[in-house]
């Protein structure tokens, strides 16, 4: 075997050594194991189709029932379209018509998009047991936790929720009002508008929520007219007009990198004896600094990723902190 003709994919998995000979036409799917299905012939048409354990892999149950429904609402459309309930292919009889084609499209295209619209209800569904499994908890959980502690980052088939993705509903169902969620609006839009902080003020809250609502409901009505990006820059807008920060619509290390590098500069400033020169010579208000830093700090400890008074952090003689204690007292006062 020629060294120049053989080769490792380093980027592929530590439990699946995949290699391949361009001289002997060969890729291994483990070039150590005994089973036939680990040698595959490139030069062979469909050799990986053909597999041994390609075509006797059993689908499951659930699969081959999707299968049969889709059969049966194909046939609706078109009596000479069928789905095959073993391969999940879809078969055209030879008296098709230009028409039938037609009306099997419009038909899957509902389906489609009936079954988007279905994605966004199943998860603000999530959003609202999340909440509900927060109300009902007795400890202090944050978001991450109580979907750690309800398994959905845990599933093993199917599809896989990030913690990142998850997080964003139960903002939603806080943020969003229910009319406003139940109207044909691409889920992304309700989850962008969501995680844009709002103002502080409970006059301009209002004023800024009801713009964000009207912005929702007029990419309902021209959902052509609209981007996704084109929605984000109007909303960046309209915070820029109600003088809010956007530092809420950054991630948790985001904030705490700029949070240290907040603290690196201070720290400079004062070191060097003279603050406000220090400040002026680099251009930065001494002012706006101060502001940064309480706006981050206001932010993670709203997110619980940190703590109100950073005192608590600081172990006392029994080696627990201030944090940790109290979270222990509210435990044994709930289970007496």
């Amino acid at each position: 075997m020629s060294d120049k003709s053989y080769f490792k994919l380093s980027n592929a998995p530590a439990d699946q050594p995949l290699s391949f000979d361009l001289e002997q036409k060969k890729f291994y799917m483990d070039k150590d194991a005994g089973d036939e299905d680990s040698v595959i012939d490139l030069s062979d048409a469909h050799a990986v189709a053909n597999m041994k354990s390609i075509v006797s892999h059993s689908r499951p149950e659930w699969l081959q029932q999707f299968f049969s429904q889709m059969s049966s609402f194909v046939s609706k459309a078109s009596p000479n379209a069928t789905v095959d309930e073993d391969t999940g292919q879809l078969e055209l009889g030879a008296k098709t018509m230009k028409s039938d084609l037609k009306r099997v499209c419009e038909d899957l295209a509902w389906l489609y998009e009936a079954q988007d619209r279905q994605s966004k209800e199943i998860l603000l569904w999530v959003g609202e047991i999340i909440l509900d499994y927060l109300a009902r908890d007795t400890r202090d959980l944050t978001i991450e936790e109580a979907i750690e502690e309800l398994g959905l980052l845990n599933r093993k088939n199917g599809v896989k929720w990030s913690l990142k993705t998850l997080a964003r509903w139960p903002l939603v169902v806080q943020r969003i009002p229910a009319p406003i969620r139940q109207l044909p609006i691409p889920r992304t839009y309700l989850s962008e508008a969501a995680l844009f902080s709002q103002p502080e003020d409970p006059g301009q809250k209002i004023q800024f929520n009801n713009a964000r609502d009207a912005m929702l409901v007029a990419v309902s009505e021209k959902p052509d007219s609209w981007s996704r990006e084109r929605f984000v820059s109007c909303m960046k807008e309209l915070q820029a007009h109600f003088g809010v920060e956007r530092i809420r619509n950054e991630g948790v290390s985001a904030l705490q990198g700029r949070l240290i590098a907040y603290y690196r500069i201070r720290n400079e400033a004062y070191q060097s004896g003279l603050v406000q020169t220090f400040y002026k010579n680099n251009d930065i208000p001494a002012k706006d600094v101060a502001t940064w830093i309480y706006n981050i700090e206001a932010e993670l400890i709203r997110r619980d990723k940190l703590p109100p008074d950073p005192l608590d952090k600081i172990p006392k003689g029994d080696g627990l902190t201030t944090t940790a204690r109290s979270r222990i007292e509210k435990q044994q006062q709930a289970s007496t």
